[in-house]
């Protein structure tokens, strides 16, 4: 579970969960700033860093240990339709492993969460 709350300051956002926290902000109408990510590119880290986790778990699995990956993810806000494009970056040294790590990045947990229909409903 995460908990927000709003901060005094015009639109920063304080969020933690447990042990750990982080800061939001958004600039509108010229008020607020860019103290922290934006909330929709929260969403874009969280698929980003499960995907990038899921690789490294991929390529360890195969016996590559310590590899340098990433994962870019860019949220496509339409009228009707929400979607996440993403490109995986490895080392070239790595090209031969490629189809099994998308494969594994396209199963990541958080991936699989935002596939399915979504619902909301207050506590």
């Amino acid at each position: 579970m995460i908990e927000a709350t709003a901060l005094p300051t015009p639109w920063q956002v304080k969020f933690r969960t447990d042990e750990n926290e982080g800061l939001a902000d958004t600039l509108k109408g010229g008020v607020g700033g860019s103290a922290g990510m934006r909330p929709h590119e929260l969403l874009e880290a969280s698929l980003a860093t499960c995907m990038a986790i899921s690789a490294r778990m991929a390529l360890a699995d195969l016996g590559v240990d310590g590899a340098e990956v990433s994962v870019r993810v860019h949220l496509e806000r339409g009228e009707s339709t929400t979607g996440f494009r993403y490109e995986l970056l490895l080392d070239p040294a790595l090209e031969t492993h490629r189809d099994a790590v998308l494969e594994r990045i396209e199963r990541s947990p958080v991936r699989s969460t935002l596939s399915k229909q979504l619902t909301f409903e207050p506590a």
